[in-house]
């Protein structure tokens, strides 16, 4: 094993890395592109460091979108790979001294450790860091795979911290929050450093690093239900982080003071102007498109009128398909819930035409169970919440999860028919989601205790179109199937054939024998 404190550069260069992308034959795919790597990108360059960003889905400013996002190719596993081709990442990584990426996505874990074991391969003088969800949690999978450091908890501070060590100002394996192997083998995790609550003091996000161009001419963002053709210019932002719910397939659910990462689950705030500066500094990139990462857009009430009142003058468009709670939408009158009509008209003049609404599930033991019971079953209108988003020029969609441990079939029928409800009342699609118990989640630990998933689980297949679990209410097999029908029997046509044209392109290279026999098992449209 490497000694980590012999490690030295007198200029450390940085090149943080999104890896490739890998996607089912019939699923979309969609650029990365996630907020991670901004940030730290952005408190390396404050601190006076050589920074860049490498997204591998799509490649550089010398390459083309043909050459690496559209040029896809079947992989062993059956899955499709869209990005640039390994033998073309040497000249990229040459000169740089600290490679680090990022990996929040399970199911791209293969092409992450695809990226760490070509870089330590190449390069082994090459320090190589790792940050993000995933790969906090499946830190073994990592060291195995050519990762020196992983970054526990939030990276701003800790990867500056790194960036002293390698110049020979502490010793690297001293800095706070960060896990490695020592030189027999054994895992070291450094106890963390206190996790920022004023985050007006964070570095501006170096959205100007990102390939916007490239992701425009793409124009998939991760959320949305956008015309094919249209050039949609976009970026994320978040103005909060943390989460006053504990959902047990969140990996928030685990984040608390007494572990390793630190207390993130707490909901922190950015000031509204500093929100307005972001916005402004994206605006000026060329940015129209808003989407928010927050965990929790709207959970300070007040806070959210004040900040989209303020945000209205931008004349910006805005969406968020990951933090929207249907309480939030909602307001307290005497004693009765009722749909904040104030509230929804405040986000349409402040740029937002289309609302996700994570309805999860029509079993209300489900949701007190899995959910924190985010919402009232029995005290939503949800007729009327829909005609209100449609009233004021919001368009609505819904996102449903089938497939809890314990859940029914009875129950999972309940959900779909919820959702057909919804859809004829004006919603303009459904999502159906099997429920996925992700590493570093309550839902995840619950399962490996029961038995109920393999520890040593295949990333590739941890998928939200299907159920890794074992020995559940209703079997693995029939809820893929039940999933896929109810999609395509819930949705409008019109719906389901705009998502099956956007579908991973058809490779340039012919399917393995092997791999199309995988793939014939994984053939889904959504």
């Amino acid at each position: 094993m490497t000694n980590l404190n012999n490690i030295y550069f007198r200029d450390p260069r940085f090149l943080l890395m999104y890896s490739a992308l890998q996607f089912a034959p019939d699923e979309m795919a969609k650029p990365d592109g996630s907020l991670s790597l901004p940030y730290v990108a952005g408190a390396l360059r404050r601190a006076k460091y050589d920074v860049k960003i490498l997204d591998v889905s799509v490649g550089d400013e010398n390459d083309r979108l043909e050459d690496t996002f559209y040029k896809t190719v079947y992989l062993p596993s059956g899955l499709i790979r869209c990005g640039l081709p390994m033998d073309r990442m040497a000249g990229k990584i040459a000169d740089f001294d600290v490679i680090g990426v990022s990996s929040i996505f399970t199911t791209q874990t293969s092409m992450v450790l695809e990226l760490t074991r070509y870089v330590k391969n190449f390069f082994p003088g090459k320090l190589v860091v790792a940050g993000g969800v995933n790969a906090r949690n499946l830190r073994s999978r990592f060291f195995d795979n050519g990762v020196d450091i992983i970054l526990l908890s939030e990276a701003e501070n800790t990867i500056v911290e790194i960036a002293e060590a390698v110049r020979g100002k502490r010793d690297l394996t001293s800095v706070p929050g960060i896990a490695f192997r020592n030189e027999q083998g054994l895992e070291i995790v450094n106890p963390r450093g206190p996790v920022p609550n004023d985050l007006d003091e964070l570095p501006f996000p170096a959205w100007d690093l990102l390939p916007l161009q490239k992701y425009w001419d793409i124009s998939r963002p991760h959320g949305g239900d956008f015309p094919s053709g249209q050039r949609i210019q976009y970026a994320s932002l978040q103005t909060s982080r943390g989460c006053p719910f504990r959902c047990l397939y969140c990996h928030i659910s685990k984040e608390t003071d007494g572990s390793a990462f630190g207390d993130l689950g707490a909901l922190r705030v950015k000031s509204i102007d500093r929100v307005l500066q972001e916005l402004q500094t994206m605006k000026d990139l060329g940015v129209q498109y808003v989407f928010f990462e927050d965990d929790s857009l709207f959970a300070k009430k007040k806070r959210a009128y004040e900040m989209f009142r303020a945000v209205s003058k931008m004349g910006l468009d805005l969406s968020d398909v990951n933090g929207i709670n249907i309480c939030h939408l909602q307001k307290n009158f005497g004693g009765e819930l009722d749909i904040d009509h104030e509230f929804l008209e405040v986000l349409a003049e402040a740029g937002f035409h289309a609302l996700q609404l994570p309805f999860e599930s029509a079993s209300a033991r489900l949701l007190s169970k899995y959910s924190t019971s985010k919402w009232s079953i029995e005290k939503t209108d949800t007729k009327a919440l829909i005609r209100a988003c449609e009233k004021v020029g919001i368009s609505t969609a819904g996102n449903y999860m089938i497939g809890y441990p314990d859940e029914t079939l009875a129950e999972m029928h309940s959900t779909i028919l919820m959702a057909k409800e919804h859809v004829r009342q004006g919603l303009k699609y459904a999502n159906f989601f099997a429920v996925v118990p992700f590493p570093g989640t309550m839902l995840y630990d619950m399962v490996v205790q029961n038995g109920q998933l393999d520890p040593n689980f295949d990333t590739d297949q941890m998928k939200w179109t299907r159920s890794l679990l074992k020995n559940i209410a209703v079997p693995a097999e029939t809820l893929e199937h039940l999933r896929q029908l109810a999609w395509l029997t819930v949705n409008r046509p019109e719906y389901v054939d705009y998502k099956i044209k956007m579908r991973v392109k058809d490779p340039t290279v012919s399917m393995p024998p092997r791999a199309a026999a995988v793939a014939a098992t994984q053939m889904t449209i959504l």
